[in-house]
This record gives C-alpha cells, sequence and structure tokens, in this order.
C-alpha cells in the first residue's frame, strides 16, 4: 500500500470513529447493546478457560474500535488476561485504552503488527469484522500466524454477503448495505467459502462456527427451527464466527 493510500485509510477511520462517537454508537457505555459477534467471540474464550484449568491468557485484538471486546473480556477474567488492543485510529484507542493491559496504533497492512510487537506471542488473536475493511488481508493472516502460539486460537469474525437478505436485495438489483455509516467501510466481501478459502491459505484451519443466525419470519416460533436452520450458516448468518488453529486441516 502506498504511503498517500495508507495515511487516507488511517483518515477515513478517524472521521468514521468521530461520526461514531457524534451518533453516541459507542458500544463500550452502560447499557449499551453489545454485538453478538463479540459476545460469541467472548464465550467461545470462556469455554476454552474452563476446558483448559482456568490457566492465565494472552489476547491480541486487531481493530480493537472503542474496546468493547476487551471491556468484556476482562470483565469475565479480571487479572487472568492479558489483552492488548491496536487499532488505526487514535480516536477509538482513546476509548479503549483503559480497557486493555495495553493498546498501540498500527496500520496493520504494513507489517507492524509483527514490527511493533517484537517477539511476543498470544494464546487468542481476534480479528472481528476486520478482514473485510483490508486491501490485502491475506497479508494480515500472514502476521497474526506468525505472532500466534502454535496451540493458539485465532477468531475471526465478517459480515456474510451470501446471507438470505442480501441475495433477495441482488435479486433485485440492488447491491445490500451491509456497511454502518459509508459504503466504503466494506473493501472485501466474503461468503463463508471465501473466508474459509483465506483462512486455509493463510495457513489456519477453521474448527469451529458460530453465529449471528437471523431467519425469514415465515419460521416461527424460531426456537422450533432454530438449530435445524443454523445447520446452513451461509444462507442464514447475518454475521459469523469463525474459530481456527494453525496448520492444515485433518
Amino acid at each position: 500500500m502506498t504511503k498517500d493510500m495508507s495515511q487516507h485509510q488511517k483518515e477515513f477511520y478517524e472521521e468514521y470513529w468521530k461520526q461514531r462517537e457524534n451518533e453516541n454508537y459507542i458500544h463500550t457505555k452502560n447499557n449499551m447493546w453489545i454485538p453478538p459477534r463479540i459476545r460469541i467471540a467472548v464465550n467461545m474464550i470462556l469455554r476454552d478457560y474452563n476446558i483448559n484449568g482456568n490457566k492465565s491468557i494472552r489476547v491480541l485484538d486487531v481493530g480493537c474500535g472503542e474496546g468493547a471486546f476487551g471491556k468484556l473480556l476482562t470483565e469475565r477474567l479480571k487479572d487472568q488476561v492479558y489483552i492488548v488492543g491496536c487499532d488505526i485510529s487514535n480516536t477509538a484507542l482513546t476509548r479503549a485504552s483503559s480497557l486493555y493491559s495495553c493498546v498501540f496504533q498500527a496500520d496493520i497492512e504494513k507489517n507492524e503488527l509483527v514490527e511493533k510487537l517484537y517477539n511476543q506471542r498470544f494464546d487468542y488473536i481476534i480479528l472481528l469484522e476486520v478482514l473485510e475493511h483490508l486491501f490485502r488481508p491475506g497479508k494480515v493472516l500472514s502476521q497474526c500466524y506468525e505472532i500466534l502460539k502454535d496451540d493458539g486460537v485465532l477468531l475471526a469474525s465478517f459480515p456474510n454477503i451470501a446471507w438470505y437478505k442480501y441475495r433477495i436485495d441482488m435479486l433485485m438489483g440492488n447491491f445490500p448495505k451491509n456497511y454502518l455509516l459509508y459504503p466504503g467501510e466494506h473493501i472485501q466481501n466474503f461468503t463463508l467459502d471465501s473466508f474459509y478459502k483465506l483462512l486455509r491459505e493463510s495457513g489456519f484451519s477453521p474448527i469451529e462456527i458460530d453465529g449471528q443466525f437471523v431467519f425469514p419470519r415465515i419460521f416461527k416460533p424460531v426456537r422450533l427451527f432454530y438449530y435445524v436452520l443454523k445447520r446452513f450458516p451461509n444462507l442464514f448468518g447475518y454475521q459469523l464466527v469463525i474459530k481456527s488453529r494453525k496448520g492444515k486441516n485433518s
């Protein structure tokens, strides 16, 4: 990425977070709604934590934003988690700084994860709604591979462009509104298959899938259909969270 493009991207996200603040759309505020993807990722870690004997863990939250993930995880694990947050936006990091063990500003497409973290290694690396915002997501995943422990876990989420409502939008000739404030937020559009392909090309093996599942209204009451429809995540998954480890699929 050229210097001018990199600077433009930083300016874009400074404006983005200032707009979020102006609209009071900050998930770390008291009684504010927390996106399901964040709760799902935290629960995946807590489940592992209990299984593995409650050992302290090191976590890197890439694209941490205002710090909602760090807030929720730290509330649950207290001093048993050392959590580092990074983001391209200093505006976001100002809010996140009190919720993490430490934070730092980075342009992750310029290899700054590896450069700024030196020889640190992490049990978990978190990429929630990040990879679709990048020109070269594979390059970022390669850095994550390098700084993730050999037995570590990558948790990544993405907005699924193949969700059934988006398919209907496209059949009607309309591109889905799958962004929050500006159409330019999403540089990539992923389906489950293309996201799996990206992970595998970067050396990761997907081992678990969860997410926010939103179904057509004809399937009511939802509790009667939920576990059947959840078997079709590429159709009914609005946002999907993928748990991966290093290595090839067994």
